[in-house]
């Protein structure tokens, strides 16, 4: 039987919430300057390139970057636009690359290559 909090899907999900936890915490700093949240801040940031190197060697660097980079810039950008209401500062081309970026995690999720 699999484990799995081993799981490299459970590493991607373990990633990308620790990748938008941080930035939205580095953010929080920045604008309050609260001694905590930059702990906080640099106590987090390394278990991010631990989990996305797990999943580097599962995936590959290739489909594992492409996976994890695009959920990590996705999870600021909900976080963003529900959260602190930033949608109207946005250009409608800047909203459709956002949905293109949910389009690329999607295939890259769900769609597997072919063996040459």
């Amino acid at each position: 039987m699999k484990n799995i909090l081993l799981s490299p899907w459970t590493a991607v999900l373990v990633c990308t919430i620790l990748s938008t936890l941080t930035d939205t915490l580095g953010t929080l700093w920045w604008e309050r300057k609260h001694p905590s949240l930059l702990i906080a801040t640099i106590a987090l940031s390394p278990l991010v390139f631990l989990t996305f190197g797990y999943i580097g060697c599962h995936f590959g660097l290739a489909r594992a970057s492409s996976l994890t980079n695009t959920l990590i810039v996705a999870g600021p950008i909900l976080i963003g636009i529900t959260f602190r209401h930033e949608l109207r500062q946005l250009a409608l081309p800047q909203i459709f690359g956002m949905g293109f970026i949910l389009i690329g995690i999607t295939l890259l999720a769900f769609f597997k290559a072919t063996p040459a």
